[in-house]
């Protein structure tokens, strides 16, 4: 799914003098780590988005390619960049989640024992664990992944991608845009 899927969504595009990623070169890069494209096109020299053959201009940095030879490929320091950005991400997200199973875990198991009806009553304790169990695990793994997870996982990542992208900026002597 594209942001075109969902109209008036926008992408949040980050003010950190970083250009990387694009959701064009997002998906290109994604689609070149699984082996579905290869790494070969026509891409933007500054913020390496895919560009049109006919296109001068960048769609998403602005970038006048009519001064500077294009690339035919995305550089394996950006590719290594999402890659590793995306694991960060990936790390935070499941931790997190796994952490909202946890609670519901413990969670429901101290509910049921410290509950004075269920003392005699196994099936009503099994019941209500299992329900709290589904109900949350479900929630908490959601609530906790989805948005602290993916909070702190966006911000760890995206700060190796500016020390990526600062290295090979100062590497290949590129000035800011």
């Amino acid at each position: 799914m594209t942001n075109q899927d969902f109209p008036g969504e926008r992408r949040f595009k980050p003010d950190d003098n970083c250009p990387l990623f694009s959701l064009r070169l997002e998906n290109h890069l994604v689609d070149v780590i699984n082996g579905a494209v290869p790494n070969r096109g026509n891409f933007c020299a500054y913020c390496f988005s895919p560009m049109g053959l006919l296109d001068a201009l960048c769609v998403e940095c602005q970038f006048d390619s009519t001064s500077t030879e294009r690339l035919d490929q995305v550089p394996e320091e950006i590719v290594l960049a999402m890659k590793n950005q995306r694991s960060i991400e990936s790390r935070w997200v499941n931790s997190f989640a796994y952490l909202g199973v946890l609670i519901a875990v413990v969670g429901g198991i101290a509910f049921v024992l410290a509950t004075p009806i269920f003392n005699d009553r196994l099936i009503y304790a099994t019941v209500a664990y299992g329900l709290i169990l589904l109900i949350g695990s479900r929630v908490l793994a959601g609530f906790l992944g989805g948005y602290f997870g993916d909070q702190i996982g966006y911000s760890k990542g995206r700060a190796q991608t500016i020390k990526a992208w600062d290295a090979y900026r100062s590497k290949n002597r590129i000035s800011s845009q």
